[in-house]
């Protein structure tokens, strides 16, 4: 009996924002950061081709999620993100990890956030407007999982 070489390295992988969900079909590309961007969160399209930024008004056209790496954490904020001009990995068809400001079920609608108050940020997702702080971007997006609070939760993306 010879050994198995082939395995899926995509098995036991824990839930981490930004982190890709299983070995399913997905589309990654390669973008540029307008801003310093964190894993996880949804991203827009900029004046520039190419180029994403994190949402900042209603009008703004939601392009993907960053996909979570292993990049250094830089010692300046300790906090590991891709950097302005830096190219990363954008997920735009498939299943990813993200933070929900709510509970989430996959009945629901998906907003990605792009005016924020003190605690939130804006590129994570939720499941209403908030007052028209959200984008709804449910056409595009769907819930996964089910949670009972906000956190961690599975989102599946199929863009354009």
């Amino acid at each position: 009996m010879s050994p198995q070489l082939d395995y899926n390295d995509q098995e036991n992988i824990p839930a981490v924002k930004g982190g890709i969900a299983d070995s399913a079909f997905h589309d990654i590309v390669g973008r540029n950061a307008a801003v310093d961007v964190n894993f996880g969160l949804g991203l827009v399209a900029t004046a520039v081709e190419g180029v994403v930024a994190l949402p900042a008004a209603v009008g703004n056209k939601f392009l993907g999620i960053a996909i979570q790496s292993l990049k250094d954490i830089p010692r300046s904020t300790g906090i590991a993100l891709y950097e302005i001009d830096e190219e990363f990995p954008m997920m735009k068809k498939g299943r990813i990890w993200v933070h929900s400001e709510q509970a989430v079920n996959p009945t629901l609608a998906v907003f990605l956030r792009h005016t924020t108050s003190t605690t939130e940020v804006p590129g994570d997702f939720r499941v209403d407007i908030d007052t028209d702080k959200g984008i709804d971007v449910s056409a595009v997006a769907s819930w996964v999982s089910t949670t009972a609070a906000a956190g961690l939760a599975l989102l599946e993306i199929n863009l354009p």
